[in-house]
């Protein structure tokens, strides 16, 4: 039978023990900062005292993608108002063609917060596409 690995105190950055056999292994007071465990057997390891999470750079990275996230969505929302407020307040439109033009957004919306960004926009493509199918059609009933 195997004998448990000692990493104790070792500096193990990013280091990867995908799918290893670490049964009893000890990582007491080691650096395991970014170290992939993914798959790997830990029953008994020994974690007593190790420095987890992310590397520094990874987190500087994650910092930055969520600050132009943040920058993107702010510009989306203010393009969205001032789009939605001009169609209320056009006299070209009406009210109606205001209502009508919210329902998209609130489609995406509710379908993006219960399933997820992907199919929020599809949500939008078919409401979009009914949208334009009805319109269409009252024209030509119209004409």
């Amino acid at each position: 039978m195997n004998t448990p690995q000692n990493f104790s105190g070792q500096n193990l950055r990013g280091r990867s023990f995908k799918g290893q056999h670490l049964v009893g292994a000890d990582f007491s007071g080691a650096d395991l900062r970014g170290a992939n465990f993914t798959g790997a057997i830990l029953t008994k390891a020994n974690f007593t005292g190790a420095k987890a999470g992310l590397q520094r750079r990874q987190v500087i990275i994650l910092v930055i993608a969520s600050l132009l996230m943040s920058l993107l969505s702010g510009v989306l929302s203010a393009v969205a108002g001032i789009w939605i407020a001009a169609i209320f307040t056009s006299k070209d439109y009406g009210i109606v063609a205001g209502i009508i033009s919210l329902i998209p957004v609130a489609v995406f919306f509710v379908v993006t917060i219960r399933k997820g960004f992907l199919a929020g926009l599809v949500a939008v493509a078919v409401a979009v596409a009914g949208a334009g199918a009805g319109a269409g059609a009252v024209t030509g009933a119209v004409a």
